[in-house]
């Protein structure tokens, strides 16, 4: 008697789990919809060091720049620097460390770190500010007024060395096109990751961070060279001739990014960008 019964039941919950899954997928296709409108994807170039590196530097020259973008010479996997148009004329030099926070966790706060496990700035010159971030993993964060230009070189080199038992410095040195001498703008000291060895790896990205439905319309561009990176324990600077071809989620098509030369390669995204020159997750030469 309660076969029938039973059967309609599991049919309600099949068509039910369908729905849902229906409306689920609507709505995570809405969103990506919008984050299109919304802001130019993030570009990023991911590059092949010869294994464990201690230390690396490389030069980025904006061609294309746009108010509230961000441009990174250098990431690795517990920090990140490079130059940041904030518009009207004012432009920065950022190095941020992160604590041992999830960089993808976008509702912490600068304050909920406890105090032993979070980041620390051992030095920093003069005219760097420095101060706490949160919003996008929690960490320390120094800023450098730079009036950088488009069509001029800036170069950025990480290194790093232990800090006590549990703990890694990294220092990052600055110097722009025509400068014989490197500025070391700050060192930041954080709780090390013991799965990873160094820096772990090296990468640039172009981000818009305006993100008005506006900016997606705006084109971004730069190239970035003279890459380089010394394995730990050695001596000898190893020049970077490979990089992987990625982007965040935006399901934007308006993205290109290709090699101008051996070791030296180019970014864009956003505007009239079209996509003629390397594939989404493929490795430039």
């Amino acid at each position: 008697m309660n076969k029938p019964l039973f059967a309609a039941s599991l049919c309600f919950a099949a068509f039910a789990s369908l729905a849902a899954t229906s409306v689920e997928e609507a709505k995570e296709a809405a969103r990506l919809a919008d984050l299109v409108k919304r802001q130019c994807r993030s570009v990023h170039l991911h590059y092949a060091t010869p294994g464990d590196i201690s230390a690396a530097r490389a030069t980025i020259k904006v061609t294309k720049s746009q108010p509230d973008t961000y441009f990174s010479i250098l990431g690795w996997h517990q920090g990140y620097c490079g130059i940041q148009d904030w518009g009207e004329g004012k432009r920065v030099f950022i190095f941020s460390v992160w604590d041992p926070s999830d960089p993808q966790d976008y509702a912490i706060k600068a304050e909920d770190m406890k105090h032993e496990l979070r980041a620390k700035v051992l030095y920093s010159d003069p005219r760097v500010s420095v101060s706490r971030f949160g919003g996008e993993g929690s960490g320390a964060k120094t800023l450098t007024g730079l009036d950088w230009q488009e069509g001029e070189g800036v170069t950025a080199k990480i290194e790093c060395a232990p800090d006590g038992d549990d703990r890694i410095a990294f220092t990052c040195s600055l110097k722009t096109e025509g400068e014989a001498d490197w500025t070391k703008v700050a060192t930041i000291s954080t709780i090390r990751d013991t799965k990873v060895k160094g820096l772990g790896f090296i990468a640039s990205f172009v981000e818009d961070f305006r993100r008005n439905y506006e900016s997606a319309k705006e084109s971004r561009s730069a190239d970035f060279y003279d890459i380089s990176a010394l394995p730990c324990g050695g001596r000898e600077w190893v020049k970077v001739t490979q990089a992987a071809f990625t982007a965040d989620n935006t399901p934007s098509t308006n993205i290109d990014a290709g090699s101008k030369g051996k070791g030296e390669f180019f970014l864009k995204t956003g505007g009239d960008t079209v996509n003629e020159h390397a594939k989404l997750w493929t490795w430039i030469e």
